[in-house]
Order: C-alpha cells, then structure tokens, then sequence
C-alpha cells in the first residue's frame, strides 16, 4: 500500500543513493561561507523569480502581512528580504554564519532590520513545538525525511510552505566538469517534491502546489569559477595539483574576455499546507 512509510523509505531510499558522493555537512558549511558574497550577487540576479514566488504564495493566502515567519536555510535572505517587505517578520535560520551576515548587511541597507531577525543554529536542534506562524524552506536540505517534513508541521501555528526541485535542476559548468573528472553525472539534490507531497496527502493534508520553471545564463568571472569549483570538488575529496589543473584547463577553454558562462535550468514546486487542516486518517 502506498501510504506515508512507503513514501518516508522511498524518500529515504532515494535521499541514500543521492549521498553516497555527499560530503559531510560541516564541509557545506564552510563552502558556502566562502563563497556566501558571490552568492548573494547571483540571488540578486534571480531576483525577479523569488519575488514572483512570494507575489504568488501572497495571493493564493498562505503568506499575510504581520505573520511570524521561520525561514529555514536562509541563505544570504532569498526569500526572507522580499517576504519582510511584506511586512512578514521573518527570523532566518542558517549554520553558515557569513550568509546571516550577507542577509543582515541587506535587510540593514533596505531598511528592513525591524521585520528580520537572524538564527545561528541548526534546524534539528530547535524545539518541535509551534513557535511561528508559518515554517518555510526553500530548497533546503534541513528538510530531508519524513521526521524532518514533520517537525514543519509541529513548529508551525498556521501555514508551512515548502519549496524543492520537481524534476530538472542543472548546472552545464558543473555537470561538464564532473564528467571531465570522474566520468559520471554530478551528484543530484536529496530533494525532490513528489516525497514531501505524498506523504502529506497520506497523512490528509492536501497541499496547495504549483510548478515553476526559470533559466539563466551567468557570466562569471574566470578566477572566480576556478576557484569555486577547485573548492567544491573538495568538498567532495576530490582534489589536488592534478584536479585544479584539470579544472583550471577546462574553464578557460570555455572563457572569453576573462569570463565564462554559467548555464542553469531549474523546475522547482511550491507546495503549502495549513496545519490545522487535516482529512482523518483511514484505517
């Protein structure tokens, strides 16, 4: 029977296989506080898109002007900078340090300082028990299994709103280069909607969820890539003169005028559930 355990193990199954390349946590960490500067730049180009997303969960009611808001994996403030200017009061959540101080040097320069508090801490080390009107992540590994989807639930008072990759999420770059140094495809998000959202249906929730797809071409410097993905791929273990050479050669095959093209195409779901609104169980 398809229920919420065969969905939670074939979550946890699915999420397996992705990690068997995944690094230790803490090695994001640092890789992120690294480059927290650069990619805040990026999100700002994609600006448009996650004020469209916000737009759109504000209309459909699941996001109120005045709610206390839980972003979980904040980042440098993607979602928390337009949803405070809102008027939600968002606390942002992060364990990467340099990526608060991105979002607060932002919500400090737009003014927004009094709609946005920032967490240092990890999403499994907070209480499970309601705290905020609404818990929302996007794209965030935090959210990962069926205890963690749950908890969601358990912190919010109102409304949890989930956003995760449903199908294509590719960066040309990346993909190359893992083909270049290891012969396969680059490790995939541990996130893919269809999980979150049977479970819930099997729990009797009916999650509102609408699909949005977006591309991009990124032009980087050429130092920049180099160094970003010389960092990344040790993240992964793999490293050394030989990988930085290898990656070195590859990226200013492709540049032009010092500078190389990031290619990404992402379909994402934004899915949002109210709490208190549960279909019972059937036996």
């Amino acid at each position: 029977m398809y229920n919420a355990e065969f969905w939670a193990k074939a979550w946890d199954e699915y999420r397996q296989t992705v990690r068997k390349q995944s690094p230790d946590p803490q090695a994001w960490i640092e890789f992120w506080n690294s480059f927290a500067s650069s990619y805040t730049k990026n999100t700002n180009t994609n600006r448009q898109t996650h004020q469209d997303i916000i737009e759109q969960l504000i209309a459909q009611g699941a996001v109120k002007p005045g709610d206390s808001l839980l972003d979980i994996g904040c980042g440098p403030g993607t979602y928390a900078l337009p949803l405070a200017a809102k008027g939600v009061k968002v606390t942002g959540l992060d364990t990467a340090s340099q990526m608060l101080s991105a979002l607060q040097h932002k919500a400090d320069k737009a003014g927004l300082s009094a709609h946005i508090d920032c967490l240092h801490a990890d999403w499994n080390d907070l209480a499970a028990k309601p705290a905020y009107d609404i818990t929302f992540a996007a794209k965030s590994p935090a959210i990962d299994d069926y205890d963690s989807l749950m908890k969601m639930i358990k912190v919010a008072r109102k409304v949890c709103c989930l956003i995760g990759f449903a199908g294509q999420h590719s960066l040309t770059l990346r993909r190359l280069l893992w083909e270049r140094l290891r012969g396969q495809a680059p490790p995939g998000p541990s996130f893919n909607i269809i999980y979150p959202l049977n479970i819930l249906y099997q729990e009797g929730y009916r999650p509102n969820l609408t699909f949005y797809s977006y591309s991009q071409d990124q032009q980087e410097p050429l130092d920049y890539l180099i160094e970003h993905y010389t960092r990344y791929f040790t993240v992964f273990g793999i490293s050394g003169p030989d990988i930085e050479a290898s990656i070195r050669d590859f990226l200013e095959s492709r540049a032009v005028d010092g500078l190389c093209t990031e290619q990404s195409a992402t379909t994402v779901g934004i899915m949002w559930w109210k709490v208190t609104e549960k279909l019972p169980q059937r036996t």
